[in-house]
């Protein structure tokens, strides 16, 4: 992100990996014996597949696929790429006698030497994925931009990109656009944020599995929920940290932009991850998750009305705002400022100082904080 890297390259640093990128495709070695469909050459064609290419290749991986055409045999010869020895076809878990051929899932894109070395089959598998002529893998990423910024991919789900768009020349146009630009992944989202229809009033959505409807019809950015990351990161600069510093799993200091740059809160992105933000829909790392449900759940209406991680935030930051405001207008004007992006109407403002009172004591200045995080306005991407 700090450099802008092109998505072929980053694709290829992906697929012929250093030591710095190796762990996408080493997968999880998992303790213990694991079925023929998790050994890591079979978890890396399925998170190469899912992730790059749009491709569900996890029923593939022990039989003929149900949901699609991809046959078990075609699985293996792309796991097969990323193996130091020919595998071993296996059929829900029975060896069928039979050692797996070494092919990409299209042929057509080139032929992997299945005599060379593994180094050298990921080498040709990070060319041939990259070229222009792969379509598949640049639609799949601008559909998956597109989905992150509206809602709503042109697309869905965005891993099973043999579904049909609901606009196929759009689709077209972007993934050719996001070539002749030189795959740069920041001008295809300023290109989709300058759109009229990005810029299009949102819309709500009553029910959620209208979303992938084959009948589904665009009519602007879909209204959703803040990530798990961004509503913590949203309290923790307005209102208090959510997390100590001691909490960061990543070194900020070599991510920073340059070195005048500051963290001045632990980001939840770099956080490891924790009970309050697995709560709030962030997922664990033990298998790819491409994107994440925006509906609200019992849990997290739980850590948010009795989570601890919360509440100790908003009453340590309801004793900082004490010092410093100490009058409740201006209090209640903040709070709306900084949470809302506007001043409180007359009737919110009433209602408030109600609760504060000119000189208001930190529990009610937390309750207004509490109060004001729940609200739609705050909660959702509008």
């Amino acid at each position: 992100m700090r450099e802008n890297k092109p998505y072929d390259q980053f694709v290829k640093q992906l697929l012929d990996p250093d030591e710095k990128s190796k762990g996408f495709i080493e997968g999880i070695r998992w303790r213990g014996d694991v079925n023929a469909s998790q050994v890591t050459e079979m978890q890396a064609a399925q998170n190469v597949g899912q992730v790059i290419l749009g491709l569900n290749l996890k029923c593939a991986s022990c039989h003929d696929s149900f949901i699609s055409d991809w046959k078990l045999e075609e699985a293996y010869a792309f796991a097969n790429i990323f193996a130091d020895t020919t595998l071993e076809v296996s059929r829900c878990e029975t060896p069928i006698g039979k050692k797996a051929s070494t092919k990409i899932l299209w042929e057509e894109l080139g032929e992997i030497d299945s005599t060379a070395s593994r180094d050298k089959k990921l080498e040709q598998l990070a060319e041939y994925l990259v070229q222009p002529a792969n379509g598949r893998m640049y639609r799949t990423i601008v559909n998956r931009i597109w989905k992150q910024m509206m809602g709503r991919g042109l697309v869905e789900p965005a891993d099973e990109m043999d579904n049909l768009p609901w606009s196929q020349d759009l689709l077209d146009w972007m993934a050719t656009d996001f070539e002749d630009n030189g795959y740069d992944l920041k001008n295809l989202i300023y290109k989709i944020a300058i759109s009229k229809a990005y810029q299009q009033p949102s819309i709500g959505v009553e029910d959620p599995q209208y979303l992938t409807d084959d009948d589904f019809v665009f009519e602007g950015v879909v209204r959703r929920r803040l990530t798990a990351e961004q509503f913590a990161d949203g309290v923790s600069q307005n209102i208090h940290p959510l997390f100590e510093m001691e909490a960061l799993k990543y070194n900020p200091n070599e991510l920073a932009v340059s070195e005048e740059s500051s963290m001045p809160f632990a980001r939840a992105s770099l956080v490891a991850n924790n009970d309050f933000l697995k709560a709030l829909g962030r997922p664990n790392r033990e298998v790819v998750s491409t994107s994440r449900d925006s509906q609200a759940s019992l849990l997290q209406a739980l850590e948010l009305t009795n989570g601890e991680t919360l509440n100790e935030a908003l009453k340590d930051g309801a004793m900082k705002w004490k010092e410093k405001y100490n009058d409740g207008d201006i209090i209640v004007h903040e709070t709306y400022r900084q949470l809302l992006g506007r001043d409180p109407h007359q009737n919110e403002f009433n209602v408030a100082m109600e609760v504060l009172g000119e000189d208001p004591e930190p529990a009610a200045i937390q309750d207004l904080f509490w109060a004001v995080l729940l609200l739609p306005e705050f909660q959702l991407i509008y």
